[in-house]
């Protein structure tokens, strides 16, 4: 979302076009980074993670954004991800695992350990499982059963996604989320209250780790 990406533009940046997306060209620390944004759901994360991984091949691909924090994390807290999952995937009607992903047979993709052990060493962060898919939770009973189902600490609508697309085009990859709702029946009011402080304080994180990693 916009707001996601707004603190980044705070460092200098060009501009590029690939596909339908702009890409922004920045450094952080020594290092050269690009951002885009994806736009909310699997599908946009999906391509412009693609778009990121066929244009600029990338040694690295980070997935930041908001979340929802199951009733299992605390609001403003930070989650680093050690795998990602797709909660809205259901073949179990065929015998498979709820969650499971036809064509890559898996259920979790695995963030780089390194990098997200680097990330709660700097941060003293929380690690855990980020459950994405195609809604926003709103509900207490759902939160439950998705913690519940996946061992998750979070839900989104993008880290699953982009993290299949990373293990098809083995890319390292991490996922990291800042916690502005709790998924439950408030989650709407929280959100709209928390979503450009938790955009923020996200965006300082990572800027602050890469500058050191």
């Amino acid at each position: 979302m916009e707001s996601e990406l707004r603190p980044y533009l705070e460092l200098p940046y060009s501009v590029e076009k690939a596909g339908s997306k702009e890409f922004y060209r920045v450094n952080i620390g020594n290092k050269p980074a690009v951002i885009v944004l994806s736009g909310i759901g699997k599908v946009n994360a999906s391509y412009a993670a693609s778009l990121l991984i066929q244009t600029y091949k990338p040694e690295l691909v980070i997935s930041t954004g908001v979340s929802g924090g199951l009733g299992v994390s605390n609001l403003l807290d930070i989650i680093v991800a050690e795998k990602t999952c797709q909660y809205d995937v259901d073949t179990s009607a065929l015998g498979d695992p709820v969650g499971f992903v036809s064509t890559v047979n898996k259920v979790y993709f695995d963030t780089d350990p390194l990098v997200s052990d680097k990330f709660c060493e700097i941060l003293d962060a929380k690690k855990g499982i980020l459950a994405c898919g195609d809604r926003f939770i709103a509900q207490n009973e759902e939160a439950k059963r998705i913690a519940e189902t996946f061992g998750a600490s979070a839900c989104d609508m993008e880290s699953g996604a982009i993290g299949q697309v990373c293990f098809i085009e083995n890319v390292p990859y991490a996922a990291i989320r800042c916690v502005s709702d709790g998924a439950g029946e408030d989650a709407g009011i929280s959100y709209n209250e928390l979503v450009d402080k938790a955009s923020f304080i996200l965006a300082r994180a990572v800027i602050g780790v890469l500058g050191q990693i």
